[in-house]
């Protein structure tokens, strides 16, 4: 079964954020499993996870060329949340937990270093454009928002175009 370009770049930022591991080299590590949730969601927040959205994907015309066939350019946004629970008994401030724990996201990304952007040549671009702390009283942590850029064959999504 094929899968859409759109698809296999998300899946490759869900396996990244999954690598957020102390013992890798990170200030924090992931608990369990990085979430894409389902239409209906009956999960339990937990301290140190991490939700991967995806938003409504618009035609770069741009990045668009002509062809038989032409080939469409997508900007893909993605909302990646991270829920920070701690106990009433960390004395460390929020904000210090939501930097590191954004930071370690922004890392995992932005990883290998040399071609982070392009998701193994899916992609053209891939833009950070926001990292939000939240803080509340049911739940803090950070909105990454970032766009990714790639392109298709017209009529066949599942078809990378250079």
């Amino acid at each position: 079964m094929a899968t859409p370009v759109s698809e296999q770049i998300v899946l490759k930022i869900k396996q990244r954020l999954q690598l957020i591991d102390e013992d890798s080299g990170y200030e924090t590590t992931v608990a369990g499993t990085v979430v894409r949730p389902p239409r209906i969601w009956s999960g339990n927040p937990e301290d140190y996870q991490v939700v991967v959205t995806q938003g409504a994907m618009q035609i770069n015309d741009e990045l668009s060329h002509p062809g038989n066939p032409p080939a469409t350019a997508w900007n893909m946004p993605i909302v990646i949340f991270g829920e920070l629970r701690p106990s009433e008994d960390n004395t460390t401030a929020i904000d210090t937990l939501i930097n590191e724990f954004a930071s370690d996201a922004v890392k995992a990304i932005c990883t290998p270093a040399s071609s982070w952007y392009n998701w193994d040549s899916l992609a053209i671009n891939t833009i950070i454009d926001n990292v939000e702390p939240i803080v509340g009283e049911e739940a803090c942590g950070f909105k990454l928002e970032m766009t990714v850029v790639y392109r298709v064959t017209e009529n066949d999504p599942y078809q990378v175009r250079g």
